[in-house]
């Protein structure tokens, strides 16, 4: 029995080794200011449940809601087209103006967006940086130099 018992202790030693090193990488990928954290991004959310009826339906109900506010956007011309820099260490740019809705990019320090709609009473504009067109919230925005 204490064979055994040794034997497990080692085997818990070896994994608090292996634990402790698995974090030490992961820390210095995030902290390393040259990580990639958009492709990093983008490739998580392009790989979701693809053979689902309920990701069907929910695209569907996506795309009927970006329609829709394509719509209300070109009736009200609210765009300022004012560039912007990011404040925020990690900024997400969403589906809609609600901490709640999909993340679709993900954006850093210094990263320039082009503001296309007006604030809202809960402080969310519309930007698009490169193809990407979401929300952000402008208190993480100032105006770019």
């Amino acid at each position: 029995m204490r064979k055994s018992s040794k034997f497990r202790l080692f085997l818990l030693f070896i994994a608090g080794i292996v634990f402790v090193v698995f974090v030490f990488i992961m820390q210095r990928q995030f902290n390393n200011p040259e990580f990639d954290y958009q492709n990093e991004v983008a490739g998580v959310s392009q790989s979701g449940p693809e053979d689902t009826d309920k990701a069907d339906e929910e695209a569907d109900t996506d795309d009927e809601s970006k329609e829709e506010a394509e719509e209300a956007d070109e009736d009200t011309d609210n765009s300022t087209g004012e560039d912007f820099q990011v404040t925020a260490d990690l900024l997400n740019i969403r589906s809609g103006p609600s901490a709640d809705s999909e993340v679709v990019a993900t954006l850093v320090t210094g990263d320039i967006v082009q503001v296309i709609g007006e604030e809202d009473e809960y402080e969310w504009v519309e930007v698009t940086y490169q193809d990407v067109t979401g929300y952000a919230n402008a208190g993480y925005l100032e105006p770019a130099e």
